[in-house]
């Protein structure tokens, strides 16, 4: 609970002062006992762990319960803290199980998978870590309230909000998790962040002021880390609890907090602009798509040498299966599964759409090759001639040899017969008097060319040409009724 939160419940409340190296110290402490039963176990956070202990009670033949019992008390000597733990077969439904017996306590789940599922069937959704507020309302609108109620929705979820949402449903109801544990450190990191909550604010100088101040409080966990990030994500939390985030990428790498201010700012101004009265109670920068600023081996042209690591198999399939915000943040960031939902949701329309695109494609050919089979089972012999409309000959049925045919009779053989006749008369015919308008408008180039092409029947020279799709051949010259020759 957020400190003013408090102080708004009970006035009264006397707040101590934080002292976050105090916190580190002691942290140190207790993990220097948990090393003793898991020396590679994993730091989520400062003050919440993940061990496999199986090694443990096997080699000293103990009952895991004895044994977390025996840690809890070690840990409460050496450093007078308390500590609750949860004993399941993997890792989330431990995560679950610690919170059953705080603040001191510890529970533990058999491990048979008629327990397991009888366990996550009553458990409400919002137990589950990675499933928040919003992604709760959501679920509790289709009447999703509990995990036992994932699977009689089942169909809905996957056209909602898209497969991986459904398949990680799917495994909170079949209390599924992951059993490999390692040191955090050899997790891959996706994201540098850091977050803050206050009381309601809604001035606009308060608000550049606290941004300035998350982006000083980044670029310090940048250093640290020694990374710079290629995205900015601006996130926000509305006095509504309602979460926003934003994003942009600016043209370098950042880690400075004058850049991370700069780049942040408008992102901010245009959510004042999309939300009139703007008033936040959280406000985080992350930086992700992370370049190391670590200054690794140099080869001969001062150029990085870079480690091309052959990943095993398992290796592969951790890569995919571990979590975006892994524990590396030490709790400063919250797990967003809603955006990676969003993206896998978004990655599945494309497909449905590629998918549409091929099936409507192989629709076609499938119709061409029925309506083949059609014509080869009707009988019906395919054309193989076509006849020119010049010449009358039959010339293949192929439409470029066909053009090229028709080029051929329109062309070369009227040149060269009105070549010949010209030179048996020695003057070229006469033309038909024309009117002045008619004089002076351009005759058709095919027109000009068949004038000469032989005689009617009834004395006078036939014209020849491409017929027009009236009737009327491209010689003559409509509305006249008389030929070209005198």
């Amino acid at each position: 609970m957020a400190s003013f939160v408090a102080m708004k419940l009970c006035p009264q409340l006397i707040c101590l002062p934080l002292n976050f190296e105090k916190y580190t110290a002691k942290a140190r402490e207790v993990r220097a006992v948990l090393e003793h039963y898991d020396p590679r176990f994993e730091s989520a956070s400062i003050d919440e762990a993940y061990l496999n202990i199986t090694a443990y009670c096997e080699d000293h033949h103990m009952d895991p319960e004895d044994v977390v019992q025996q840690m809890r008390r070690e840990v409460h000597e050496k450093t007078n803290i308390t500590v609750s733990a949860g004993i399941a077969a993997n890792a989330k439904l431990a995560k679950i199980c610690s919170n059953k017996n705080k603040p001191n306590g510890q529970f533990r789940l058999a491990n048979d998978r008629a327990t397991i599922m009888a366990f996550m069937r009553d458990l409400p959704t919002r137990k589950i870590n990675g499933i928040g507020r919003v992604f709760e309302r959501e679920l509790d609108a289709i009447g999703v309230k509990t995990c036992g109620d994932i699977y009689e929705h089942r169909a809905y979820l996957p056209q909602l909000f898209g497969e991986k949402a459904f398949q990680f449903l799917m495994q909170c109801y079949l209390g599924l998790g992951r059993t490999k544990i390692q040191p955090a450190e050899e997790y891959e990191r996706k994201s540098v962040g850091t977050e803050s909550t206050f009381h309601d604010m809604s001035d606009k100088d308060d608000l550049r002021a606290k941004l300035w101040h998350t982006a000083e409080e980044l670029e310090k966990d940048l250093e640290r880390t020694q990374f710079k990030g290629r995205t900015l994500v601006l996130k926000v939390k509305l006095h509504t609890y309602e979460v926003l985030t934003r994003q942009v990428a600016p043209p370098f790498a950042i880690h400075k907090k004058e850049d991370l201010y700069k780049y942040s700012l408008p992102i901010l101004a245009k959510l004042e602009k999309e939300i009139p009265g703007l008033k936040l109670r959280l406000m985080g920068l992350r930086v992700t798509h992370l370049v190391s600023m670590k200054k690794g081996p140099v080869d001969f042209f001062g150029l990085n040498k870079r480690k091309m690591p052959v990943p095993s198999n398992q290796d592969a399939q951790r890569a995919v299966d571990v979590e975006k915000d892994k524990a590396n943040d030490d709790g400063e960031w919250e797990a967003w599964p809603e955006e990676e939902f969003e993206e896998a949701a978004r990655q599945e329309r494309e497909a449905e759409f590629a998918a549409t695109l091929r099936l409507s494609q192989q629709e076609d050919q499938d119709r061409r090759k029925e309506g083949e089979q059609r014509s080869r089972e009707s009988g019906e012999p395919a054309e193989t001639h076509w006849d020119c409309p010049i010449c009358l000959r039959p010339q293949p049925a192929n439409d470029r040899e066909f053009n090229d045919h028709i080029d051929f009779c329109l062309s070369k053989d009227t040149i060269k017969e009105t070549i010949k006749e010209a030179n048996e008369t020695g003057t070229p015919p006469p033309l038909q008097p024309q009117s002045d308008n008619e004089a002076a408008k351009p005759k058709d180039a095919f027109g000009m060319m068949a004038m000469k092409s032989g005689l009617a029947s009834n004395g006078v020279k036939k014209r020849r040409g491409r017929p027009r799709s009236d009737g009327v051949s491209s010689g003559q010259n409509e509305p006249r009724k008389k030929p070209f020759l005198g």
